[in-house]
Parts: structure tokens; C-alpha cells; sequence
């Protein structure tokens, strides 16, 4: 391990995330951390796709760390192909919602975070996989995504009201969907609101959606919302923000290790906020772990 005076940090930011939060910050980050002693090669993406591939070209070996600079979306793209047996990533969290770095402990002062990126200490945490796209929070088909989508489309709005305003402005068109579920070996079918499977307790700016998750257990939770009024879902969702909708007759949770999700009608799946797959979807863990910089 490089001592800190040798530090040599790959800095990666999104301009556009946290609705341009992250651009304005991003200097000060950079000055902070050199002027603590490391040298810094920084990178302003110009699209996801950009962000992946220099996040993967950073990861093998050059670098002590990739920094993320950003949210939710990019901490996704950067661990797309990122990797894992020779990177270690740090994570600046400059997003609207931020779920991940919550979780995870990471300071949301650009200061903090600077430090933990800095002298924090290696945590390995769960990769998870939909139909092989990797992905570190919570991933969902059904209402979930299409409230998804629609979120990634508002622009006026920041963290937690953009997934309430969504909620609000996808429920009353919303259907329940028919699927076949396949939770490590076991199949039935059902009609379910939405599902989700993740390693991360919270998604949507702090819904905590599958409240027992641990992002380092080395096991997937899911949590199942089967078929109930528009009215019921509405009432119930309030209560995921301190993870109370387990209790409601319609609401399925669990754990596993391999899931499928299949319908006769195409559903979308987004994971982390992030567009991912189409059904049918099989949810897995990948075979290494993420090495992240976590405070000591």
C-alpha cells in the first residue's frame, strides 16, 4: 500500500449528477485531496458510457484509488466494469439521493468523504448481477421502475421529492403485472405490484425497501409487493421510509441466491435508478467482491 504522500488517485466525476451539484463541488474535491498529499488525474465524463470505461481502465492497477465523485447513478456505471481484483474505488457522495454511501457509512460532507477516500480503511462489499449488468443497491420491475424511469426524467426537483413526485404521477395508470418468480429453485406465479432484489436496504432517497439487507453478508434480500388497490400501495409506501410495510399481508420478504423474473409482457428493470435489463431477469452475485474505502 502507497503511503499517503504517494497517493496517486484517478478522479472521476459526472457533471450532471445531483442535478449539477457534483460539477460545482468537483474542484474543491480535487484541491482537498491534493492538498493532503496526493496527486490527482481527473476525468468529467460526457456520458454513462464514458464514465464506465474510464472507471474500467482506472481500476487495473495504476492507481491506489478510483474516486467517484457523484451519486447513486454514477457509483453504477463506474462498477459496471470495474476491476475487481486489482481496483479499489472511493466514493464521494455529491447526489440527489445518495443511498448507497447512507449505507455504507461514507460521510456526505465533501471533506469527510475526502478523508475517508484518503486514510479510510478496505471494506469489501456484495456485487450484485441482473442478467449479468452488475449493479450495488437495489434493483426492481414493476411500479419500481416505472417510477423509476419517470424519475430519471424530472429535472426541477432533487433526492427524495423526485420519487415522491413520480410516485404520485405513475400510480393512477398504474396495472399489476402477472409473473413467474423463481426464488433459488422454487416457481410459482403471481401478480405483483413490484419487486425488487438488492444487497443495499435502501433505494429512492432513503425508502428502506428491504430493511434487513447488508451489503456484505454474501446473500441477496428481496422483497415482493403482490397484487393490491392503488389505494393500499399508496398508503403503504410512506412506511418503507423506516422499513414498517413488512407487515402488511401483500408485502413478501426474503433472501436468496438466485432469482428469476419472467412475464409475458416485456418489464423493464432498473437497478440503482439506472435502466439495466428487460424480463426475463435472473438476479445473481458476482463471483468477487467490491473494494471500497470505508470509514475506519
Amino acid at each position: 500500500m502507497a503511503t499517503l504522500s504517494k497517493l496517486h488517485l484517478k478522479l472521476i466525476y459526472n457533471p450532471a449528477a445531483g442535478r449539477g451539484r457534483t460539477r460545482r463541488h468537483a474542484a474543491r474535491v480535487e484541491a482537498y485531496l491534493r492538498g493532503n498529499g496526493a496527486s490527482v488525474d481527473v476525468h468529467a465524463s460526457h456520458s454513462p458510457e464514458d464514465l464506465t470505461q474510464v472507471a474500467a481502465e482506472s481500476s487495473k492497477g495504476q492507481y491506489d484509488r478510483v474516486v467517484i465523485c457523484g451519486g447513486d447513478g454514477s457509483l453504477h456505471h463506474a462498477v459496471r466494469e470495474f476491476d475487481l481484483a486489482r481496483g479499489t474505488m472511493a466514493l464521494i457522495p455529491l447526489g440527489s439521493g445518495d443511498d448507497f454511501a447512507r449505507v455504507a457509512g461514507i460521510p456526505r460532507t465533501f471533506e469527510a468523504a475526502c478523508e475517508v477516500a484518503l486514510n479510510g480503511k478496505i471494506r469489501e462489499v456484495d456485487v450484485a448481477e441482473a442478467n449479468g449488468h452488475r449493479y450495488l443497491g437495489v434493483a426492481g420491475l414493476g411500479f419500481d421502475s416505472e417510477v423509476a424511469a419517470f424519475a430519471n426524467k424530472v429535472k426541477v426537483l432533487r433526492g427524495s421529492a423526485v420519487y415522491l413526485y413520480a410516485i404520485f404521477r405513475v400510480l393512477p395508470r398504474f396495472k399489476p403485472h402477472p409473473v413467474r418468480i423463481t426464488i433459488d429453485g422454487s416457481t410459482r406465479s403471481e401478480e405483483i405490484m413490484f419487486a425488487v432484489v438488492g444487497s443495499s436496504r435502501q433505494y429512492g432517497g432513503g425508502i428502506r425497501i428491504i430493511p434487513d439487507a447488508l451489503i456484505d453478508d454474501g446473500i441477496l434480500d428481496y422483497c415482493i409487493v403482490k397484487r393490491t388497490t392503488r389505494a393500499q400501495l399508496l398508503k403503504t409506501l410512506p412506511r418503507a421510509y423506516a422499513g414498517k410495510h413488512v407487515g402488511r399481508s401483500f408485502v413478501e420478504i426474503g433472501r436468496g441466491v438466485r432469482f428469476r423474473f419472467e412475464s409475458d409482457q416485456l418489464l423493464e428493470v432498473y437497478a440503482d435508478g439506472e435502466f439495466v435489463t428487460t424480463t426475463p431477469v435472473a438476479f445473481g452475485l458476482a463471483s468477487e467482491r467490491l473494494k471500497l474505502m470505508s470509514p475506519l
